[in-house]
């Protein structure tokens, strides 16, 4: 099997993704090649907008991730317009699922298999505590 293209590009409000980006290199001890966009709040949306077309078209030969901070934001709202069979956007990025991203993109997979992983890998890096100590946390807060 022929190891399908990936780019990764994330686009969240603030400096949120260029910190994620930052920590999961620290990690993992490598540079990416992701591309960060940040909306700034008082922006309308044009200038994100057109430097997604630009980088869509520069990468026209790979599958593309676009990652939001979260579903129904503006970063999410707006990369929405982008969504295609080549191009897919994951919501609600964390840690974990970028880290996800660093380590499976140039495996040989199906690029549906690497969004489950990634989209799996950040749901599964969120945790309850009490969940994991269980009786000894809840007898602590008197329940």
């Amino acid at each position: 099997m022929k190891a399908t293209l990936v780019k990764g590009l994330i686009i969240t409000h603030g400096e949120l993704g260029r910190s994620i980006l930052d920590v999961a290199e620290s990690i993992l001890e490598q540079k990416s090649k992701i591309e960060f966009f940040r909306f700034g709040w008082d922006e309308d949306g044009t200038v994100i907008e057109k430097k997604i077309k630009v980088y869509l078209k520069k990468n026209k030969d790979h599958n593309i991730i676009i990652f939001t901070d979260m579903f129904g934001g503006s970063p999410s709202n707006l990369s929405l317009r982008f969504n295609d069979p080549n191009v897919e956007i994951i919501t609600g990025i964390n840690l974990p699922g970028i880290i996800k991203f660093l380590t499976y993109k140039d495996k040989k997979i199906r690029f549906e298999e690497l969004l489950k992983i990634i989209k799996d890998g950040a749901r599964d890096g969120i945790s309850i505590i009490s969940e994991y100590l269980g009786d000894r946390k809840n007898e602590k807060r008197g329940n």
